[in-house]
């Protein structure tokens, strides 16, 4: 698919200014635009790499899957954020396989992993940008494995309900118990129980397929 009417966004790439009319050039002609529904996968270890990815409309979900088929969420990413996850083929510091899917219906701006490759290893600062945007995804890796290792279940659900309403601005949260579940890396039954609880203080509300955050505050002070 060409670029069609993203093509104006190029120069808004963080190391765009810095690039050769050569490098212009390529980028101009080898970027394309793709577009995923809701729960599609993005990219796995399976799939061929796809490259770095700049998230043009909609959200994506990082996680891993373990030989059980469980997933772990790792991190999210929205519109207007780059995602390197996809090009760990290219990214040799990136040592484990991840699972890309989206969250909704997603549109997205593809650097190809080739041009990728070509791009870090004659630009100095396209190189900087991949290892800066890796070094935030690791941080949001070891933020995701300190929640499951050291915090309570009622403050893991909690900075879930907080991080969703900051994220959207909206107090209803549109999603079943189960990709909730998958979202803060717990079990459905456990998940069902602590928003039981949470409703039992007033601090939600729970209707068929969506929560309803009715107390925000009180969903602070559990942290």
């Amino acid at each position: 698919m060409s670029l069609g009417p993203f093509s104006h966004f190029l120069p808004n790439l963080p190391f765009w200014q810095n690039l050769s009319s050569e490098e212009k050039a390529m980028v101009s002609d080898r970027c394309v635009t793709k577009r995923f529904g809701k729960n599609q996968m993005i990219h796995n270890s399976k799939t061929s790499c796809l490259g770095i990815i700049f998230i043009l409309s909609g959200g994506i979900r990082v996680g891993l899957i373990s030989d059980e088929g469980r997933e772990i969420t790792l991190y999210r990413a929205h519109a207007n954020e780059f995602c390197v996850s996809t090009a760990s083929c290219v990214i040799h510091q990136l040592t484990f396989e991840t699972l890309v899917t989206a969250e909704e219906d997603t549109t997205v701006l593809v650097i190809p992993a080739s041009l990728c490759a070509k791009l870090m290893d004659t630009n100095i600062h396209v190189k900087a940008f991949v290892f800066e945007k890796e070094t935030e995804r690791y941080s949001q890796t070891i933020w995701a494995i300190q929640l499951m290792l050291f915090k309570k279940f009622d403050q893991r659900l909690a900075s879930y309900l907080i991080s969703a309403y900051k994220t959207n601005g909206k107090d209803e949260i549109k999603k079943t118990q189960e990709e909730i579940a998958r979202d803060v890396n717990s079990a459905r039954e456990v998940v069902a129980r602590m928003l039981q609880e949470f409703a039992a203080k007033g601090l939600v509300e729970i209707k068929r397929g969506r929560i309803l955050l009715r107390d925000i505050d009180g969903l602070k002070k559990i942290l």
